[in-house]
């Protein structure tokens, strides 16, 4: 593939590189180099999987959107400076597109209609991410190898193709018999061959792509009739328990794809149970930032220690705090852009601040683990049962779908506590129910308005809010869709480190500078680019 038709590839890349797991087939083989003659779609299927999880190469968000802080980087660092702004060949490597488009053609000339609609699917999934992130890009003239300067497409086109691609998804599962597509059963590791939830899915996505550009008053009528579509197919959407997630066979010494490590749930300083094999790059990474948790904690929130895991030892009374930790103090945190100096503040590193996850579970699953991440062979989440209820709550809420806003919404919230295993057993979902019944209804008492229904004054904020909680070290990409689409709501507070480039949060990223070398004329035509300015399409 010539050196201009690989910003695709480093653009899809993003949430779409795959991780080191073995055990859901015992092969030895590369993809990429598989031929047309020798390649069989379910030699190909599952590995596209696995690299379409939502959580690859977001990190940074997790920080930007008030999630995550490091605690020790001296001013400067890219990542509080926002100068971790352009899309980058080390930074999101793999090239996984072409082996999407190989895969639906492959399919399609085996008449595999199930492996060619999974395969839109997979096509939609990753354009639609890097649209969100850089707007326009190339799309009709990607991979055509006789084309070595492609011209980009606004994101707008893009957008509205994918929904055809959903379209044709949908009539090509629906129509499929498995009997004609080769082991899709063992292949297809997100659903197994089940058609019904892979229109479910497929429905899903669509809703958040209309979602997404929801606040654009001019697309009223396209959503209008898009939103009809959705509802004369009829399957409806990913409901409570049903996540689009990945699992090619997860053993108990994998490395976990959701980006901290092995122990990723557990305090990895200091105390407990250290793993000596925990890389230090993702020490640095998992860290509370004390904006979100203090919007816990303010809430009285019980998912706080469900997002983030207790501190491993206790801080001394009156130790130097370089700022108040409010609320319970075996959970603590940090802010983006401060640099903790260990001589002065002591105990504002390491074992006394939060880890991310909450669950200390290093083991397999088991009912009674709670938290992000329940044990090492939890599968991987491309979409969550939570994305799927917030998003028709809002569609509820905007008078898309019928049903009743505010049973809508605490239908989601209650998602929520139901995914991260509150009440502690995940085959009784009732005590996560009850667990989120009694705070709500305490809260509904004190007229809180950041979780009543009836006490909130916009509604629609509130849904957003606690989209926003809820999508704690989960879903980072939506939540920064969220905030650009919604005039930049939940305020999110910028990095504090004084050599930041901007006073804002950035809107995007930018392209890699290779592509103003290799195909200069096709990315300039763009125009220029300012990634605290230049807005993504659907931004009103």
């Amino acid at each position: 593939m010539h050196s201009s038709n690989k910003i695709l590839p480093l653009l899809l890349c993003l949430l779409l590189v795959t991780g080191c797991k073995k055990g859901w087939l015992d092969v030895n083989y590369n993809p990429r180099d598989l031929t047309s003659t020798d390649a069989t779609p379910d030699l190909i299927l599952a590995p596209l999987l696995e690299r379409a999880i939502a959580v690859q190469e977001t990190r940074f968000l997790q920080h930007w959107m008030g999630y995550w802080a490091y605690y020790h980087f001296p001013s400067g660092h890219a990542l509080q400076t926002y100068d971790r702004t352009q899309i980058d060949g080390d930074s999101f490597s793999g090239e996984v597109a072409p082996e999407i488009a190989f895969l639906e053609t492959r399919s399609r000339d085996l008449r595999m209609t199930f492996y060619t609609g999974i395969a839109k699917v997979l096509r939609v999934l990753a354009f639609q991410r890097a649209v969100d992130v850089v707007n326009s890009m190339p799309y009709k003239d990607a991979f055509i190898s006789t084309i070595l300067q492609p011209r980009y497409d606004d994101g707008l086109t893009i957008y509205e193709d994918l929904m055809r691609q959903l379209d044709e998804a949908t009539t090509l599962i629906k129509g499929a018999k498995l009997g004609d597509n080769i082991k899709i059963s063992v292949a297809d590791i997100m659903f197994h061959g089940e058609q019904a939830k892979w229109i479910k899915f497929i429905n899903t996505i669509k809703l958040r792509l209309l979602i997404h550009q929801a606040n654009r008053t001019d697309r009223a009528a396209y959503i209008t009739a898009e939103i009809a579509k959705i509802k004369n197919e009829g399957s409806g959407f990913l409901e409570s328990g049903q996540d689009a997630s990945v699992n090619p066979g997860y053993i108990i010494n994998k490395k976990l794809s959701y980006y901290f490590g092995s122990f990723s749930s557990h305090n990895q300083y200091g105390g407990g149970d250290y793993n000596p094999l925990m890389q230090m790059g993702s020490r640095e990474w998992a860290h509370a930032n004390v904006f979100a948790m203090n919007l816990l904690k303010q809430n009285n929130d019980p998912r706080q220690e469900l997002f983030y895991s207790t501190i491993d030892i206790p801080v001394p009374s009156g130790a130097p705090e370089p700022f108040p930790q409010p609320g319970r103090q075996d959970l603590r945190g940090n802010k983006v852009g401060l640099y903790v100096n260990s001589g002065a503040f002591p105990y504002q590193d390491g074992a006394y601040i939060s880890s991310v996850g909450g669950s200390r579970n290093s083991d397999i699953v088991k009912p009674e683990a709670r938290g992000i991440i329940k044990g090492r062979d939890m599968a991987d989440w491309v979409m969550t049962s939570i994305e799927s209820k917030f998003l028709q709550a809002e569609a509820i809420q905007r008078g898309w779908l019928p049903g009743i806003a505010e049973e809508a919404y605490k239908d989601a919230v209650k998602e929520s506590f139901r995914w991260l295993n509150a009440g502690g057993n995940a085959t009784a979902p009732a005590l996560s129910d009850a667990i989120f019944d009694t705070w709500y209804n305490a809260e509904v008492t004190a007229g809180n308005v950041n979780v009543s229904w009836a006490a909130a004054p916009d509604k629609y904020k509130l849904l957003m809010f606690q989209k926003y909680m809820a999508f704690n070290g989960i879903e980072p990409l939506e939540s920064w869709t969220d905030y650009r689409r919604n005039g930049r709501y939940p305020d999110v507070p910028i990095s504090i480190d004084p050599a930041r480039v901007g006073n804002t949060l950035p809107f995007r990223l930018l392209y890699n500078s290779n592509e103003y070398i290799v195909n200069a004329a096709n990315v300039n035509a763009v125009g220029p680019v300012n990634i605290f300015t230049s807005k993504i399409w659907w931004m009103p």
